[in-house]
Formats: structure tokens, C-alpha cells, sequence
């Protein structure tokens, strides 16, 4: 198997798939020839802003196409940085100049421009924390329309009882979390009601949509200080990016933090109850295929989740704050990092 890749940027590693042609093996049968058995695919991916966790899941969707026996399927990258119009323009040239048969997204802002453009053709989304709410799909069971794929969001109510549990004395919960961006904010809504059932207060700041540095973060984290019991991050584009500056300012101030985003332990958070994007990914994997291959709708597939949540817990950054976890959540985790 070869690849063709080419990026002119880094970032995390990211594997670039513009242009690849993954050739699987042909499976025969009597009366068929090589031709006939044989089905050939465009699939866009289509990346509007990336981070770690968009990037795992795309892997995983691109290795479950790889590995389909009978199918030959060229992929091509739309990665705009960030840059709406750049988007919405490589959008267009998949219907209009690529004739692809499927769009893969990741992420809810880059699932809504998507599904305005795209009407034809299928859209399989990954990542994604609330499609219904965020307008993307009509129900969860019946997505309706040329759209489906697999959602993210851990219940709030979980999450939030997690918190309780790594720290029972907490009243108060500061969420940080970029404003105008609906996942976000619709996260923050469901945060905001668990707790309450739970007897805590939510206290928000917020960051634009256009954050890009650490320093805007920790100016926002900032006002949360002598406030909170905890610092929280949710699955959000800016606090994928920059969430290390909520870390620093929680450091500091030695305030736990909680996050959504498996990749921001790996910068000191404290805990964090998440999903797995890897798993993410192989489910819209599995949906593509069902979609080219057997002709299966969108509008008739349900949008799936992982539901093996994973509370990870991070010693080394609960020793920095003098953070005592109790030894009954130490034996329910699902990892330490130490």
C-alpha cells in the first residue's frame, strides 16, 4: 500500500491524506472479474480547525476506509487553519471540482458550514457535542436530511458528579469556554443545570471566537480565581488549542482543574471524565462504509457515541496544587498518570 502525502504546515503530527489512493484487495466471486468487484470512492475530509482529538478521529475513520476489502478510496484534504471563507470555498470545490461521494467533518464548527453547502451527497460527522441543538441533525435516532455520524459529549450530570467525587468539597464550579461557539455554549447550559441538581453554582468567562493565544485563556481563567472550587475546560475549540493557559493560572493559584479534552492532562489538568476520539472515529468509519457500500441513508442511520467513559486521573499535577485524592475514586479510575 502506498501513500502520497504532502502538508506544508505542523501541528501535532498531523497526517495529511490530500491526495492518497489506498488500493485494498479485491475480493472475487464466481462470475465476477477484478472490474466488477471493485468500487472506487472520493471521500473529503473536511477540517475547518484542528486539534489533537479531530486529528485521532480522523485517523481511525481514514484506517477503517483503508482496510475495506473491494474498495480503491482517494481522499482529499480540506484543512483552511481556521479561515471560514477558505472553508466554505474548499467546501464547494468537493461538490463542484472533486465529485466526492462522501464528506467526513470534525468538530461542530466545521459540521454546520458543511451541512448548509454539502446537500447532495453525504455528510458523516465526528466529535461533535450536541448535533440536535446545534442544528445538525433533526433527532438523534432520525437524523433526517444527508447528515449523520457520532457525537461526543459525555452527560453533563456525569461529569459533574465525577467532580464531586474527586473533590466532595467543591460549591462552586468555574467553566471557562469560548462565547458565539454553540457546542460550547450548549455544554455550559447542560453544566450548569447538572449541577444545580447536585447543589453546586456555575461560574462562567468566556474567550472569543477568534482566541488565539494562551494569554486570552489565562486572562479569563484569571477572573475565576478566588471564586471557584474548580477550574473546567469542555470539549471547545479554543480551549483544545490554548487550554494550557487555564492550567497555568489554576497552578498557581492551586485550583484543580477538570477537563473534556484527554490531550490538556497531558498538560497538567487534574482529572478528567472523557471519550475516546480514536473509538469516535472508527464508529463514523464503520458508518461511511455502510453508507458507499450498501446504500444505506444518513437520514435513517442514528447518530452513535462510545459510551466507555474513562475518568483518568493526573498525580503529578494534583501533587503541584496539594490536592489529596480519595483512595476510593484512586481504584475506580480508568488510568493515573503519574
Amino acid at each position: 500500500m502506498r501513500r502520497k502525502t504532502s502538508n506544508k504546515r505542523t501541528g501535532w503530527g498531523l497526517l495529511v491524506f490530500a491526495g492518497l489512493v489506498v488500493f485494498c484487495g479485491i475480493a472475487f466471486s464466481p462470475g465476477l472479474d477484478a472490474q466488477e468487484a471493485k468500487k472506487s470512492f472520493k471521500i473529503g475530509l473536511a477540517v475547518l480547525k484542528d486539534n489533537p482529538d479531530y486529528h485521532s478521529a480522523r485517523t481511525a475513520f481514514v484506517n477503517v476506509m483503508e482496510k475495506q476489502k473491494g474498495m480503491a478510496v482517494e481522499f482529499k484534504l480540506l484543512n483552511a487553519y481556521g479561515d471560514l471563507e477558505v472553508y466554505e470555498k474548499g467546501l464547494k470545490r468537493f461538490v463542484t471540482e472533486d465529485k466526492v461521494d462522501l464528506v467526513f467533518t470534525t468538530g461542530t464548527r466545521s459540521t454546520q458550514p458543511a451541512i448548509e453547502i454539502v446537500k447532495d451527497i453525504p455528510v458523516v460527522f465526528t466529535a461533535v457535542a450536541a448535533p440536535v441543538k446545534s442544528g445538525i441533525v433533526k433527532s438523534m435516532e432520525h437524523p433526517g436530511g444527508n447528515v449523520t455520524g457520532t457525537h461526543c459529549a459525555v452527560p453533563a450530570y456525569a461529569q459533574v458528579k465525577a467532580i464531586t467525587r474527586v473533590l466532595p468539597n467543591a460549591k462552586t464550579i468555574g467553566i471557562v469556554y469560548t462565547k458565539g461557539e454553540s457546542n460550547a455554549e450548549i455544554q455550559t447550559e447542560y453544566f450548569r443545570d447538572a449541577a444545580k441538581k447536585l447543589g453546586l453554582e456555575v461560574l462562567t468567562s468566556t474567550v472569543s471566537k477568534d482566541c488565539k493565544t494562551g494569554e486570552e485563556i489565562s486572562e479569563a481563567a484569571g477572573k475565576l480565581v478566588g471564586k471557584v472550587d474548580v477550574l473546567v475546560a469542555h470539549q471547545d475549540t479554543s480551549l483544545s488549542q490554548y487550554g494550557k493557559g487555564m492550567i497555568v493560572v489554576a497552578e498557581k493559584n492551586n485550583i484543580p482543574t477538570y477537563v473534556s479534552l484527554g490531550q490538556l492532562l497531558a498538560q497538567g489538568s487534574v482529572f478528567s471524565l472523557g471519550i475516546d476520539f480514536k473509538a469516535l472515529g472508527t464508529i463514523s468509519g464503520q458508518q461511511a462504509v455502510k453508507i458507499l457500500r450498501e446504500g444505506i441513508q444518513p437520514a435513517d442511520m442514528p447518530v452513535e457515541t462510545d459510551k466507555n467513559y474513562s475518568l483518568i486521573l493526573n498525580l503529578t499535577a494534583a501533587k503541584k496544587i496539594g490536592l489529596n485524592i480519595p483512595v476510593q475514586v484512586l481504584k475506580s479510575a480508568s488510568k493515573i498518570i503519574k
